[in-house]
């Protein structure tokens, strides 16, 4: 009898074109099997582990599911081609309009990701800076790279939470801050990256 009654009820929605609840927010959930695949609003996209998910698309879209770990919402720096590697970087407006910037709510997520920043240097002799810190669990890493991204420069302990990277007397060009951490790790984190002459 229960079984009739659950058919009866999907009849009905089907006939009387219910669909998703347009209140289902942000966070990530399974793609459907046919079209629509997502409710209005929402993209069906790989989450980086081969699994279809409905993503918002007026923002909200995370690295990483909800795994247990709440990771941060960095879509803004990420962008839609994502800040992994030198090519795809976020601009930074440091050095070239501000000696300092500092970026909170940010995510190494999922296990793999890397952030990565542009750095362009104007003056010659320049030092570069740059500190990763999080509040908690496995320390995200920092380095800085050359214009070819080779490693200029990794980051060591600089307090309990802290790790920092720093080349001093650096020509004009264009540099990179890239955070990461080690394998099997993701963990949110804030980082300041600091140009001085």
């Amino acid at each position: 009898m229960r079984s009739l009654v659950l058919v009866l009820v999907l009849a009905i929605a089907a006939v009387s074109g219910c669909g998703y609840n347009p209140e289902l927010g942000g966070v990530p959930f399974a793609c459907g099997m046919t079209e629509p695949r997502c409710p209005d609003g929402y993209a069906c996209q790989d989450n980086g582990m081969g699994v279809m998910n409905c993503y918002s698309e007026s923002g909200g879209i995370v690295d990483a599911p909800v795994t247990g770990f709440q990771c941060a919402d960095d879509s803004i720096l990420e962008g839609s081609g994502k800040n992994d590697t030198i090519q795809t970087a976020y601009a930074t407006p440091v050095a070239a309009q501000r000696k300092d910037i500092s970026f909170a709510g940010l995510a190494i997520c999922p296990e793999g990701d890397k952030d990565t920043y542009t750095v362009n240097i104007t003056a010659a002799n320049s030092n570069l800076e740059a500190v990763a810190t999080t509040e908690g669990g496995q320390p995200v890493s920092v380095s800085i790279l050359g214009s070819g991204g080779a490693t200029l420069n990794n980051g060591t302990s600089s307090g309990a939470m802290s790790l920092r990277a720093y080349v001093a007397n650096l020509p004009v060009a264009t540099y990179y801050v890239q955070t990461y951490a080690a394998a099997n790790v993701k963990n949110n984190y804030k980082v300041t990256i600091t140009v001085t002459p």
